[in-house]
């Protein structure tokens, strides 16, 4: 209520400012309080004078001089007190225009504070205001709200500064980009403010572990930014890399849950000639990248070949993006023998691109720059409704009823409608559930066990096959595979291919088989090329075989040619 009536009594006081704004001359606040003080003033005077000299008994020559020197004297008052006035008024005039003059300009102006009274007090408060704003603008422009360190914008300009300092001293600098592995899963999973406290840990245990001359920035949501003046040997740099990495590379308690932290780094040197600081970001982004590719927890150095490799795989991922729409993209199946009959009664399904320019894209080149982008679940997609409808068609060919595998990506496991787009497709391709198996890895189940239980389930009750792939290369625990609904584990060819000789090799594979049977499970061995691996896995108890010594991957014409002689044989 106090504020209210305040406001209000304000805004009434400014009702005879705003009346004479209305005025349309003249246009100037300080034109518009000198016409009011020269009518206010002036014009009651002239009218008491001349109506004192109208009711005196002067002569008529006497009253002309008199009004005269009166109208002299009256027009020298006015010039002196419009002067005057407007010397009075110059303090606010000057305070508007420095104020107008930092909004267009981002100038601060200069206007004096040892004055007093009120117009003084305006002038010392605005320049204080002006001022404040400026430093809170600054720091919003160039500093990282999160962590106070500096931003991408000032360290571009602090990076130019040192190229500019290492030109003159004839001496090289590096810099190093630091990108926190997964830091976004964090985010998702236990919230921004507590992905913020990480950061600004972080941000804290790096600013110590650095040299006092070093520069350390937050340019991007997870990506620190470090530029080291004074390099001495690629030797010295490889150990601070390394040494920062370790920094990074530890356990964070949050929410009462431990979160192991790991970040890659992306390195440039700048040894000598003239060069733009973007130059040098773009260098250390592009090695920061090839880290990524690599692995993680891992720093990588810029080079002329690295820039040229990724310049190709961002080529690749463009031409990725239409090889849908040019029908570029084909399955080729291998199949899986059952190791009792000899026959084959299952294929894998193993997406294939034949590029328009380059040939055929190997797998393991194309399958990552996929899986980096939402155009996997794309590709994804379209390698479950191929394999189905040609399952689908080789039914109605006349051939037996068969199994193909399809393997699920990461992102595609995690789609929550997942459950629901394989059931839709297997009523659009009238197939089977019994007719599809879904291949996933390790890797996927570990990262959420509770969904990845929930979403085998649900597949299981669908009727499908499932099946964990390359088992044994990732965390195989018996503890978590026994809470998976699983029709097939499939033994990574790495291991296959040492037996029957390597003794490792064999124990691991042994203990494989051994493990599933235990749970019902029964077990594919993949990557099969010579008739004693064949031997052996049979004498062994293996159910299905997968590899070479039967048959590459092969288009799906090649595929029912090979099935026919397969049936002809059985």
């Amino acid at each position: 209520m106090k504020n209210q009536y305040k406001m209000k009594q304000e805004k009434h006081q400014l009702n005879w400012y705003a009346n004479i704004s209305r005025l349309s001359r003249p246009k100037s606040y300080l034109g518009k309080i000198m016409l009011v003080a020269f009518l206010g003033t002036h014009i009651p005077l002239l009218t008491l004078f001349f109506y004192s000299i109208s009711v005196t008994t002067l002569s008529t020559d006497t009253k002309i001089r008199v009004l005269v020197v009166a109208l002299l004297a009256t027009l020298i008052g006015t010039a002196v007190t419009l002067f005057t006035l407007q010397k009075l008024l110059l303090p606010i005039s000057v305070t508007a225009k420095g104020l107008r003059k930092y909004l267009e300009n981002n100038q601060i102006p200069k206007l004096p504070t040892h004055f007093q009274d009120e117009v003084g007090v305006l002038m010392a408060d605005t320049l204080y205001t002006i001022s404040k704003l400026d430093e809170l603008i600054e720091q919003l422009k160039n500093y990282d709200h999160t962590t106070s360190l500096p931003n991408l914008h000032l360290f571009q300009a602090l990076l130019q500064k040192e190229i500019y300092n290492a030109q003159c001293r004839n001496q090289s600098l590096a810099v190093l980009f630091l990108d926190l592995d997964n830091f976004t899963n964090i985010n998702t999973h236990l919230g921004r403010d507590y992905g913020n406290l990480i950061l600004r840990t972080i941000a804290q245990q790096l600013t110590q572990a650095i040299g006092d001359n070093d520069l350390l920035a937050k340019i991007n949501t997870d990506t620190f930014a470090i530029i080291y003046p004074h390099l001495i040997s690629l030797e010295d740099l490889e150990k601070y890399s390394q040494k920062l990495l370790t920094i990074i590379n530890q356990k964070v308690t949050v929410k009462h849950e431990d979160i192991y932290l790991s970040a890659t780094m992306g390195i440039t040197v700048y040894d000598e000639g003239k060069v733009e600081p973007q130059e040098i970001i773009n260098q250390a982004e592009t090695a920061l990248n090839l880290a990524k590719e690599e692995g993680r927890n891992i720093y990588r150095f810029y080079s002329v070949e690295t820039n040229e490799k990724l310049r190709s795989r961002f080529q690749l991922e463009r031409d990725l993006y239409r090889a849908l729409e040019r029908e570029e993209l084909e399955l080729f199946y291998q199949p899986q023998i059952d190791v009792k009959t000899g026959n084959i009664t299952g294929a894998e399904a193993l997406l294939r691109w034949r590029h328009h320019e380059h040939g055929f894209i190997s797998p393991g080149i194309f399958i990552p720059i996929a899986e980096a982008s939402d155009l996997i679940i794309n590709i994804s997609d379209w390698v479950l409704k191929t394999a189905c409808y040609q399952n689908q068609q080789w039914t109605k060919d006349g051939f037996p009823e068969l199994c193909v595998a399809v393997n699920l990506s990461g992102k595609q496991f995690q789609q929550p409608q997942l459950v629901d787009d394989v059931s839709k497709i297997l009523k659009e391709t009238s197939l089977k559930p019994s007719q599809l198996e879904l291949e996933i890895t390790e890797g996927l189940l570990i990262n959420n066990i509770q969904n990845a239980v929930k979403t085998l389930e649900d597949l299981h009750n669908l009727g499908l096959i499932t099946a964990l792939d390359d088992f044994g290369t990732g965390f195989s625990s018996l503890s978590y595979l026994k809470r998976f609904s699983l029709d097939y584990l499939k033994i990574d060819q790495s291991f296959v291919r040492g037996i029957p000789l390597d003794k490792d090799d064999v124990a691991i594979t042994n203990s494989i088989i051994a493990l599933a049977h235990s749970l019902q499970i029964e077990v594919i061995a993949e990557g099969v090329e010579t008739i004693e691996q064949v031997n052996y896995l049979k004498s062994v108890g293996c159910n299905k075989l997968q590899g070479y010594y039967y048959s590459r991957p092969i288009c799906a014409k090649d595929f029912a040619e090979l099935w026919e002689q397969n049936l002809e044989k059985g």
